[in-house]
């Protein structure tokens, strides 16, 4: 029997023959997630490179420490007073005299600032930046920055033990009302632990660099801006903010703490035991093997 099927009629009755189907060319995967792990890899390494060794980081991290303790004190007085008096001296007079700059940008830029701290865009940017640390290898450092949400417990038990009011609008412009007490403020002490955290830990875990500085450079003005944007809005007296800067240094002045203890004990000095294997991989990349860097030579 000779064989004369063509060799198109053998797969008449594939899908491909029957509906005419085009042949499509997928993107080969391999490659790309191949670069993108040299990219990370690259990233990690430039990162430990340019960090500073766990050891030096704890001492360094102490001086900071001592030196942000000894600028925080008086809250309880603050607090005290907030209790029983409407207004502290100087509270309508700041805040009257900031509002009289109603230039349309000033308004923006105060509103921009202030947008930072409501819910809806800091937790996806302090989940954003712990997962940067987290890529990094820094996974202790990324730890401690979703920890920096805590502040928010304080504040709320602060304010509800205080009940001070927010500026109404027969006393001061408010842009927008809200609904809850206003001694201290919330937006201060996030901003302080989230963006004082990240310049404490870029200030103490690398080296000085154009990338480090210039980060180190926006948090501080982030965190020196929200304060007057917060009294221009008429969400809160001046009083308000001092109190949420001296709350937010205290609850930051404990994570501090808190981090260099957990640091020392994964960096523990020459001749001491070191941790468990099971939080080997919150140390630093470069330190796995318990090697420190160059700088403790």
């Amino acid at each position: 029997m000779s064989n004369n099927t063509k060799p198109s009629d053998t797969n008449v009755n594939t899908p491909e023959a029957q509906y005419n189907l085009p042949q499509v060319k997928l993107p080969e995967i391999a490659p790309m997630v191949n670069e993108a792990g040299r990219v990370a890899t690259e990233v990690q390494r430039v990162a430990a490179e340019t960090s500073f060794s766990g050891r030096r980081a704890v001492s360094r991290g102490t001086m900071f420490l001592a030196f942000y303790l000894w600028l925080l004190s008086g809250a309880m007085i603050l607090s005290w007073i907030a209790q029983r008096t409407q207004f502290f001296p100087g509270d309508r007079s700041i805040t009257i005299r900031l509002q009289k700059y109603r230039q349309p940008w000033i308004r923006k830029f105060f509103l921009g600032v202030s947008e930072i701290g409501f819910p809806w865009l800091a937790t996806p940017i302090t989940i954003g930046i712990a997962g940067i640390f987290w890529a990094l290898r820094f996974r202790l450092e990324a730890l401690f920055i979703l920890l920096t949400s805590s502040s928010n417990i304080l504040n709320m038990i602060v304010k509800r033990i205080i009940k001070r009011p927010r500026p109404t609008t027969d006393l001061v412009t408010v842009a927008r009302v809200i609904n809850e007490p206003s001694f201290p403020s919330g937006h201060v002490m996030h901003y302080t632990n989230l963006f004082g955290l990240l310049i404490y830990l870029l200030g103490t875990n690398w080296r000085s660099s154009r990338l480090r500085n210039s980060l180190m450079g926006v948090c501080t003005f982030l965190i020196a801006t929200i304060g007057p944007s917060r009294i221009y809005l008429g969400a809160h007296w001046p009083s308000d903010v001092m109190a949420g800067y001296i709350y937010g240094g205290l609850w930051f002045g404990g994570i501090m703490t808190l981090y260099l203890r957990v640091k020392a004990w994964l960096h523990p000095a020459r001749g001491l035991t070191p941790p468990p294997a099971a939080v080997q991989g919150l140390k630093q990349p470069g330190e796995q093997d318990g090697e420190e860097c160059k700088d403790d030579k």
